[in-house]
């Protein structure tokens, strides 16, 4: 079963959040794919799994990655 996740952030940092968090887009990841867009105010973050397993595991480590930059430009 494949899942997909698609989350939107607003902040008026949206741009330095996605500056911090696109080199984490070069991971490896083996089952799973993310795409990250940033468009005036927002952040787009979409995750998408091959199985339900790899799926919770990518949203663990992506929401924490965003919740980590948002915490270090609210500094």
């Amino acid at each position: 079963m494949r899942g997909c996740a698609e989350f939107v952030f607003e902040s008026p940092h949206a741009h330095e959040i996605y500056q911090a968090l696109l080199p984490e887009l070069d991971d490896d990841l083996h089952r799973s794919s993310v795409a990250l867009d940033c468009e005036d105010d927002f952040i787009r973050l979409e995750v998408k799994g091959e199985d339900v397993v790899s799926l919770r595991a990518a949203l663990n480590t992506w929401i924490r990655l965003v919740k980590i930059a948002f915490e270090m430009v609210s500094l």
